[in-house]
């Protein structure tokens, strides 16, 4: 629950409709990376499951995987999508310590599926939760901030995830509670591992979650502005993150206050939602 400081009164809450969409990353089972011929396998000594590509090294080029593609279409086409003839990659430009080329390989107007949905359940309410659209990338690295003697100063760097294979799953945002976040992630991962294109084994990080965030007066036609809650690691934190995030923009709007776009993170020892920075826009990653 939000502390006592954020929580509103029932009366509050009622007025208000939350407005929630998924962003899922889910790893592709290929046995191989996207753009290159190293393994995927997991828990590999750090930093051996790399080459030039994946590194991102000057003079290396990318050659696209088929197996990749096929397991993209094949999720699409479960996920009830219109698959694109012609789809392309991007670069999405950022710069993190576990991102070697300083851009990730992603795609962005022309993904290679589009306007699909997921059919929920809710209290005996059947819904369609649209999916916005289905688009391919490579991983990133992993940034290991524990496990050492001396964490306490350094942040180590396992490159062997980067080019790793993944879908990323944007959903519309017409969830309308944590219950119907919780109902569509659980059919997603159900429709994904049945395909067969992923294991979707959370612990590996093969499924990650984030949830855009909005509240709204009941009635009102305009979205609220929105908080991105970062990597949830788990169904049981989705739902807690979620309710913590709207309880908090609740409470912030009947206290006079103003929601800022942002970044949050989810802490689950506190319950509570921590802002992290402001949330970037397309045209910050300069695809």
């Amino acid at each position: 629950m939000a502390s006592a400081e954020t929580l509103p009164t029932i009366e509050a809450a009622a007025r208000y409709e939350p407005v929630i969409g998924l962003e899922v990353h889910v790893q592709l089972a290929t046995r191989t990376k996207i753009f290159c011929g190293c393994p995927t396998s997991f828990g590999a000594q750090p930093n051996t499951n790399v080459c030039p590509v994946c590194l991102g090294l000057p003079g290396a080029l990318p050659v696209l995987s088929k197996a990749a593609v096929d397991m993209a279409i094949k999720a699409g086409l479960a996920l009830n999508c219109r698959i694109n003839q012609f789809s392309r990659f991007a670069r999405k430009n950022y710069f993190y310590p576990d991102l070697p080329k300083g851009y990730q390989i992603s795609q962005y107007d022309q993904p290679i599926a589009e306007h699909g949905f997921v059919p929920i359940e809710v209290d005996g309410v059947r819904k369609n939760i649209g999916v916005t659209r289905v688009h391919m990338e490579d991983d990133a690295g992993k940034s290991i901030h524990d496990g050492f003697r001396d964490t306490d100063r350094y942040t180590y760097v396992d490159l062997n995830r980067c080019g790793t294979p993944l879908i990323e799953i944007v959903s519309e945002p017409d969830m309308r509670s944590s219950e119907e976040a919780y109902a569509y992630l659980t059919v997603l991962k159900q429709v994904l591992q049945f395909v067969g294109v992923s294991t979707c084994d959370m612990e590996k990080g093969h499924l990650r979650c984030d949830a855009n965030v909005s509240v709204r007066r009941k009635g009102a036609e305009k979205f609220g502005t929105k908080a991105e809650i970062k990597n949830l690691n788990s169904f049981r934190f989705l739902k807690m993150a979620i309710d913590y995030e709207v309880a908090r923009q609740v409470a912030v709007l009947e206290a006079g206050g103003r929601i800022t776009q942002e970044t949050r993170l989810y802490n689950p020892d506190l319950n509570e939602t921590i802002g992290m920075r402001s949330k970037e826009h397309a045209h910050d990653y300069r695809y």
